[in-house]
């Protein structure tokens, strides 16, 4: 290996010095440090408060206390890093030394988050990976805003760049579901935390206080009951949207696009602009009302930790459009005036034909809620022609409006519905073709075609057998060596 020299002077004076994070890194490093030694530290407090040990309780406490304290010490102390001519260096270990390097050219993806500890202090966290790799390369904690500009370069989301409005951004977070996943781990936190029979009593309670005035299956409590936990959740989003998501700002160059968000959980995302493999537009139903889409741009990445994908929020049409030209692709209403080709109509049948099983299925649980005096009969019936509609309207809309083409080697897939999203896959990026035929699929003589890249799947639902077998020869064209 060769052996460079390790020594930090006392004033950092070029981006070419080998530099250590700050000493504020040892608060995330402790923590890694317990995660790493869990095993061991639950072995430790078993043998603690066991009666043959007990007497060994402050040596055994001493020892893990050292154990993780030192641990993180000298993670902090032996990992050094510069940024040279060559690309990012990274030295580690002790008695295990690792020396990675990494060059500017094979950086896919850097990553920026600045967690709330890190905020009075204006530390940073930074990882970046690279082409080809199975895991992540580097990861900077504690860095400072010194040390954050020599990783970053000269690329860089200034406060200048106008945030998407406030407005746009709490919408996102009632139709995107990915970020309701937050919300989901809060509130089962809670309720483990809690005892697991207080909702019990809650709902006993406010059971009976209704069964004393008479109002339990009336319908104006149970709605107002209904509206009240809507708001609830809404102002749970509100608050989730100003700590994580807002103020969100993109900038595009020729090389590189970023994308910071969040006040209080700051976080920044950078991708090579020729790594995008492939673009995904949605428009759910209510986002339609407003006429607001999300923009996800999917890079290039092998990472299974790391998600590399650019997810912009409240989007308008014409934003969409200014961004997919930057890519040398369509726009929305271009790809609409394509000559798409649309999916057979036994595909549709198939679809009624399963929808209409859970309308009944969803019948059967009506009243079953109905005869348990969960629901009044009123209620229940709303609900239950409400869920069946929205099923019989969403395939309606969905074989109305979708459609694909390939359109100068590139993939354009629309699929309609109360919702509406478009992929957009250049056939130079796919790395897998799958052909899949169920039972049902072989009778009618169609074939379900999947194109999958490095992250990313586009799905043609339902094309006859002769025309998969061609899209599939046409990818095989383009990238002989890698499709199968």
């Amino acid at each position: 290996m060769l052996m460079l020299n390790t020594e930090i002077p006392g004033q950092l004076a070029t981006a070419e010095d080998w530099q250590r994070s700050s000493i504020w890194a040892l608060v995330p490093l402790l923590v890694k440090a317990v995660v790493q030694w869990i095993g061991v530290i639950i072995g430790g407090a078993y043998l603690t408060f066991s009666g043959s040990f007990q007497t060994y309780a402050p040596y055994w406490i001493s020892a893990l206390a050292l154990l993780v304290l030192g641990s993180a010490f000298l993670s902090w102390r032996y990992t050094l890093f510069r940024v040279s001519s060559q690309g990012v260096e990274l030295r580690r270990g002790v008695l295990q030394k690792e020396h990675l390097l990494l060059a500017k050219s094979r950086i896919q993806e850097l990553q920026i988050q600045q967690p709330f500890y890190f905020r009075p202090l204006q530390l940073f966290t930074v990882s970046l990976d690279s082409a080809g790799s199975q895991q992540q390369e580097f990861y900077l904690t504690g860095l400072t805003s010194e040390q954050l500009a020599l990783l970053q370069g000269d690329v860089q989301v200034e406060q200048t760049v106008p945030s998407t409005p406030f407005f746009r951004i709490w919408l996102a977070t009632l139709y995107n579901k990915h970020l309701w996943l937050p919300l989901l781990a809060v509130l089962g936190a809670v309720q483990s935390q809690l005892d697991d029979e207080l909702f019990e009593r809650l709902f006993a309670q406010g059971r009976e206080v209704l069964q004393q005035f008479g109002l339990q299956q009336s319908f104006e409590v149970q709605l107002v009951a209904s509206l009240s936990v809507l708001l609830l959740i809404a102002l749970v989003l509100l608050l989730m949207t100003l700590i994580s998501l807002y103020p969100q700002r993109f900038l595009r160059n020729e090389r590189q696009l970023e994308l910071t968000q969040g006040a209080v959980l700051k976080k920044s995302q950078r991708i090579k602009a020729k790594r995008v493999q492939m673009l995904t537009v949605r428009q759910p139903w209510l986002a339609r009302v407003f006429g607001h889409f999300s923009l996800v741009f999917h890079g290039f990445t092998n990472s299974q930790e790391q998600s590399s994908k650019f997810v912009l929020l409240g989007q308008t049409g014409d934003d969409i459009n200014q961004q997919l030209q930057a890519q040398q692709l369509l726009a929305l209403s271009d790809i609409q005036r394509l000559p798409l080709q649309r999916y057979v109509p036994a595909y549709f049948q198939r679809l009624l034909l399963v929808r209409g099983i859970i309308a009944v299925l969803l019948s059967l649980l009506s009243v079953v809620l109905w005869q348990t005096g969960v629901v009044a009969f009123s209620t229940g019936a709303l609900l239950l022609l409400a869920a069946v509609l929205w099923l019989l309207t969403d395939l309606w809309a969905y074989r109305r409006w979708h459609g694909f083409c390939v359109q100068d080697q590139v993939l354009y897939l629309w699929h309609g519905g109360l919702g509406q999203f478009w992929q957009v896959l250049p056939l130079r990026q796919v790395q897998k073709v799958q052909l899949l035929q169920s039972l049902f699929f072989h009778r009618q003589q169609l074939v379900q075609v999947q194109f999958s890249t490095a992250n990313g799947t586009v799905t043609l639902a339902a094309l006859p057998n002769q025309q998969a077998q061609h899209l599939y020869d046409q990818v095989l064209k383009l990238k002989p060596e890698s499709v199968f």
